[in-house]
């Protein structure tokens, strides 16, 4: 249900406020690791754009086919409750991960719960060789769909996502 429907004002949302926040919030986690900043991309947020309005015109909520990416990428996905959401907690949820986080080891053994898929938002944004992210948020009639791209694609199984030259492709 969108946030009118509970009596809750809608989250602020904007095309140049949702870079800033995805920018800030991304750097700032990849600076505490001694990580490159990543750049945004437009090309990768209009793929997105084009993927999440197909999440919220069928609601179904999955991680899109590789092969239909304009760009090869990986891939962030976030759904909540339409309008009750801001960017920061969206991009907070893929950063959280942290806590299951372990430094040592190679995808698909990085997490302290056995399952990569616990880690897998927050890797995707640490990965050294990643360095162009594009995201885009639509709205359906009940859920906000959030899809963030990455360039290069990280999450590379036998590989730990602080492994590498900063700049290297991954």
């Amino acid at each position: 249900m969108p946030a009118s429907y509970y009596g809750l004002e809608e989250a602020d949302r904007d095309e140049g406020l949702m870079r800033d926040v995805v920018l800030g919030m991304h750097n700032e986690e990849r600076e505490s690791l001694g990580l490159s900043p990543l750049a945004w991309d437009s090309a990768l947020a209009a793929d997105a754009a084009r993927y999440a309005r197909q999440m919220a015109q069928t609601n179904i909520f999955r991680h899109s086919a590789r092969a239909s990416r304009a760009v090869p990428s990986g891939e962030n996905l976030w759904m909540g409750s339409r309008g009750l959401y801001d960017y920061e907690v969206m991009v907070g949820s893929f950063l959280d991960e942290k806590r299951l986080f372990r430094r040592s080891g190679k995808l698909p053994d990085l997490s302290v719960t056995g399952r990569w898929e616990d880690v897998g938002h927050y890797t995707q944004i640490i990965w050294r060789g990643t360095r162009k992210v594009g995201c885009a948020l639509a709205e359906g009639q009940s859920y906000d769909y959030l899809v963030c791209r990455y360039y290069p694609a990280g999450n590379v199984f036998g590989r730990n996502p602080l492994d590498g030259e900063d700049g290297a492709q991954s």
